[in-house]
């Protein structure tokens, strides 16, 4: 009997940790529309973070290149070579990035909660924004899950909710 509630508790803990890489739908600001999300081709992915953000290139870049795979994998020739006149920079501008902490997420739910959110424009090479998003990802689960679960497993569900943004109706 132990083993069977063991087994269980097992089952579901790992379940529950998927939510950390899931897809949470971006808000549109200024949204794309249906006929320019058809046709859309991306030259790069870059990011930033607000001033006073502790965080650096070298966090955002992973981040970069995840949101990049993903793209590749759920719309297959968007990424087009930077010399297209018609490509757009996908840009995330980081309004908050805090890893929060495991011991605390692993004490109680709520506490040590990962956060992740960004701005997120497409543009034009000359800047002008054709659209703007809102993306955000938060992990708040706590005891075994909250406690082992990384900032890079949120970092995978971010990526995915970016990637969401210029995901072409046939994919």
């Amino acid at each position: 009997m132990k083993f069977v509630k063991f087994a269980a508790a097992s089952a579901l803990m790992l379940m529950l940790a998927g939510c950390a890489d899931t897809i949470h739908k971006p808000v549109a600001l200024t949204a794309l529309s249906a006929d320019r999300l058809a046709t859309i081709h991306i030259s790069k992915v870059t990011a930033d973070a607000e001033k006073g953000l502790k965080v650096t290139q070298d966090d955002l870049n992973p981040v970069c290149a995840k949101v990049r795979s993903y793209i590749i994998q759920g719309s297959p020739g968007v990424f087009v070579d930077g010399a297209s006149g018609d490509a757009l920079v996908l840009k995330m501008h980081f309004t908050r990035f805090d890893h929060g902490s495991a011991i605390a997420r692993f004490i109680l739910i709520g506490l040590g909660q990962i956060h992740i959110d960004a701005d997120v424009t497409l543009e034009q090479p000359d800047g002008t924004v054709v659209a703007k998003y809102k993306v955000k990802k938060t992990f708040a689960w706590g005891g075994m899950i909250g406690g082992t679960t990384s900032f890079e497993d949120v970092e995978e569900g971010f990526a995915k909710s970016v990637a969401e943004v210029v995901k072409t109706p046939a994919a």
